[in-house]
């Protein structure tokens, strides 16, 4: 048996679903194909994308093709046209991540993490609603029930004139509920 029938019994018995024939096709030609991405593979790229990514995009896009589109009649041929749609998967990411404005990696900023390397929330996570409801809940059981429309009009982000004449108050009043909560708060 020549080459050309060697390749081509092979690709048909990988695509009818040989487990052996599979095994085989990726013994001979998976070590080059990986070695094809990470030769292309951008090092702003490696941060985002493992190189196994773009091998399975290659074996993917091969088992894709009509049997009847491609003939290869010798493994270099073969070699060649993986290597090639490996170095096509690589510069197509490559272009979509640093060549348009969508998509362009060299705009993203870090996010800001806390102390213990969790990004902050704008949200807050569920834990730190809790506290805030029971700060919320001490502070609230320290200001007379006068002050207490006060207090939620400061919680809901009003400022101190608006406090003052919804409530009917006098500023000065307003200024003093807000110095007390300052102190039961510790701040």
């Amino acid at each position: 048996m020549d080459e050309a029938d060697d390749i081509r019994k092979l690709i048909a018995a990988v695509r009818a679903g040989d487990p052996e024939a599979t095994a085989e096709f990726y013994r001979r030609f998976g070590p080059y194909v990986r070695a094809a991405v990470r030769r292309q593979l951008h090092d702003g790229l490696r941060s985002r994308f493992d190189s196994i990514d773009f091998v399975q995009d290659v074996w993917a896009s091969f088992l894709a093709l009509p049997e009847d589109r491609y003939r290869f009649d010798s493994q270099a041929a073969l070699l060649g046209f993986l290597t090639k749609v490996a170095y096509n998967k690589v510069v197509e990411v490559f272009r979509q991540r640093f060549g348009t404005q969508k998509h362009n990696a060299g705009r993203e900023r870090p996010i800001p993490a806390q102390a213990d390397g969790e990004p902050l929330s704008p949200a807050g996570s569920p834990s730190q609603w809790a506290i805030a409801g029971e700060q919320w809940e001490h502070l609230l059981r320290h200001v007379p029930p006068g002050h207490r429309a006060i207090v939620e009009l400061l919680r809901e982000g009003h400022n101190l004139e608006d406090i003052a004449r919804s409530t009917g108050v006098s500023l000065s009043t307003v200024n003093r509920v807000v110095r007390r909560l300052k102190d039961l708060a510790g701040l």
